[in-house]
């Protein structure tokens, strides 16, 4: 029996990685996506390289910001557009990606990946440690996991000095994940440029088990532009308010059960014109997100949206024309009224593998099973299905319990231990699939 690859009593998760954490938790790395501003992703990911470099022998391969001349892809957010015009260059050269190899340069079959982001959202709260729980922003999503993965990198390159005589070892830190920027100018990136491996682990918060498939999301805002009006004349001008607020109604009665039944998820979310009780506000917008399993059921739902926007408009001029206050909105609403994909058509997650779900299995790793896909999530993993290439999303803790994207975000020192010994045992054990795969070539 090979004691490499059993469980160690010995701590991984040390005190130099509880302070590297608490350190990378004092960055402020929240995405330009969500406030506009700069940040300091670069140099807490210059800090995590820098360590890096010292414990496990990693090289900087890239550490750099992606080219403005991504923005021309059908599959950049119009958000990211938005936001890049708004914010020029600094929006791009503060969000670098970069990538560390141990090993030499080598195909993707004897290529080994990890993914995790350094950006976080926004919402600043104290950093504390008690000794057992993390508490800060990026805790479980996804400093801490990072971390941890440098631990279980570190135990294995100890136990088993000439690991990389065998395969690679990749670790990707990228920028783009949060504020809906979806990884088209981070993991994206990467990937099209061949940085991916025969598996590709990405460390999100995915509840100790792993899944290989989920929904992606497409974002719908429904804009009206028109003209304010005083409280005393309201009349006068369009009401953005009474008409989003009758669209929002409209499509969630219309579309939420056939998209649920299809598999799909919708949430109504953000409505805003204004705050004043003085005042009839002419412009507003309305925000809804729709998660979907297929590329295919994304094409369907955006066509079911499309003409229940255009009912629902209808509808509002049939009710609301004859009223006094409401009928100039009644009257120009197709001219007042639009509706935009903030994103849409992008890719899902949706592989499968048999050898190496085996291999996984053996480790202990478990598999989420389709019927559980409400419990997956919508991340940049999409990016790095590639024929001959399997992805899954695996890290320790979860969004929901966790606290991620929420105030008071933490994860426990256990957590992290357990997580960097799994990673340790995956390595130690990958040895056998660049074998196996070796032994294939040679037969072929």
């Amino acid at each position: 029996m090979d004691t490499t690859c059993t469980s160690r009593t010995t701590p991984l998760f040390t005190s130099d990685y509880e302070a590297l954490l608490l350190e990378l938790l004092a960055y402020d790395t929240v995405s330009p996506m969500e406030t506009g501003q700069p940040s300091l992703i670069a140099e807490a990911q210059q800090r995590y390289a820098s360590f890096a470099l010292t414990r496990i022998g990693a090289h900087i391969v890239i550490h750099e910001p992606p080219h403005p001349a991504l923005l021309e892809g059908e599959e950049v957010p119009l958000s990211v557009k938005e936001r890049a015009s708004r914010m020029g260059g600094v929006f791009w050269s503060s969000q670098p990606n970069f990538v560390l190899r141990i090993g030499p340069q080598r195909p993707p079959a004897q290529t080994l990946v990890f993914n995790f982001h350094m950006d976080t959202v926004d919402g600043s709260f104290p950093v504390t440690y008690d000794g057992e729980t993390f508490v800060g922003r990026g805790a479980v999503d996804m400093k801490g996991p990072g971390v941890a993965l440098l631990a279980g990198i570190e135990a294995a390159l100890r136990d088993k000095p000439d690991l990389t005589d065998s395969y690679t070892i990749i670790i990707q830190c990228v920028s783009g994940e949060e504020g809906g920027a979806m990884g088209v100018y981070g993991t994206k990136v990467l990937v099209d440029q061949g940085w991916y491996g025969r598996l590709n682990v990405f460390a999100e918060p995915s509840n100790g088990v792993y899944f290989d498939k989920s929904t992606t999301s497409m974002t719908a805002r429904i804009v009206v532009e028109g003209k304010d009006a005083t409280d005393d004349a309201p009349h006068s001008g369009h009401n953005a308010t009474l008409l989003l607020g009758f669209i929002a109604q409209q499509l969630f009665a219309n579309l939420s059960v056939p998209i649920t039944e299809a598999g799909g998820k919708m949430c109504l979310a953000g409505l805003h014109t204004g705050q004043m009780h003085n005042k009839v506000y002419g412009s507003g917008q309305l925000l809804m997100n729709f998660a979907y399993l297929s590329t295919e059921a994304g094409q369907q739902f955006r066509l079911w949206i499309e003409d229940a926007f255009a009912d629902a408009v209808h509808r509002f001029s049939d009710t609301f024309s004859t009223i006094a206050g409401s009928a100039l909105t009644a009257k120009d609403r197709e001219q007042i009224c639009r509706l935009e994909w903030v994103k849409q058509g992008l890719p899902v997650l949706n592989n499968r593998d048999e050898s190496l779900e085996r291999f996984l299995g053996a480790l202990g790793l478990e598999r989420s099973p389709d019927d559980h896909l409400h419990e997956t999530f919508t991340c940049d993993a999409m990016w790095a299905q590639r024929e001959e290439s399997y992805t899954i999303v695996y890290g320790p803790g979860s969004l929901e319990k966790n606290l991620a994207h929420a105030d008071g975000e933490w994860i426990t020192r256990q957590q992290l231990e357990e997580y960097a010994n799994s990673i340790r045992h995956l390595l130690l054990s990958y040895v056998t699939i660049v074998q196996d795969q070796s032994v294939k070539e040679t037969i072929a």
